[in-house]
């Protein structure tokens, strides 16, 4: 229920606060190919800075897949999957990962799974997103983090690979 309410909150904030009508907004993307270039160029087009342009997509793209996810205090949102049974994460922990990202059109751009291979890091060394929500899972842990991009790569994008100013989306498994 405190997820349900603190979704609505969050999407009363952002409404009050928006320029943009969500139902005209819909309906445009609908209508729109899932080519995120057109779709990014709509929400430009229609939002006053890029915090409120990924808040819009992010909500968008939760809502449309119906997904029950939980806003942190710096925009990430997270499914949680699972919870594990593990020790708390803590800033500094080495940690081994499996993941896949992805972007708002559910096309793929890495995967550690295709590699076979976790990877391992210390809590703190990731993008912002990863050094947010780790700390908040334990060890066992699934979970989907819905990225804005000033969490992810932001500006400056990741050449080759992520366009900047992009959201991401990563599913995870915290192996130990």
């Amino acid at each position: 229920m405190k997820k349900l309410i603190l979704y609505f909150l969050t999407l009363t904030v952002l409404a009050c606060n928006s320029k943009t009508n969500n139902t005209d907004v819909n309906t445009k993307v609908e209508q729109k190919s899932t080519d995120l270039a057109e779709i990014y160029q709509y929400y430009h087009a229609n939002a006053s800075n890029q915090i409120e342009i990924d808040e819009n997509l992010l909500i968008d793209y939760i809502a449309d897949k119906n997904i029950d996810a939980v806003r942190t205090n710096k925009g990430v949102f997270v499914q949680t999957l699972k919870k594990g049974s593990g020790e708390q994460i803590k800033t500094g922990d080495e940690v081994s990962v499996d993941y896949k990202g992805y972007f708002l059109n559910d096309k793929e751009f890495d995967s550690s799974y295709k590699r076979g291979k976790p990877i391992t890091f210390r809590v703190g060394s990731m993008v912002p997103a990863w050094n947010e929500v780790l700390p908040l899972l334990t060890k066992g842990s699934k979970a989907t983090l819905f990225v804005p991009s000033s969490m992810g790569y932001g500006n400056r994008g990741f050449p080759g690979y992520i366009e900047p100013n992009t959201c991401l989306i990563f599913d995870i498994e915290i192996k130990k």
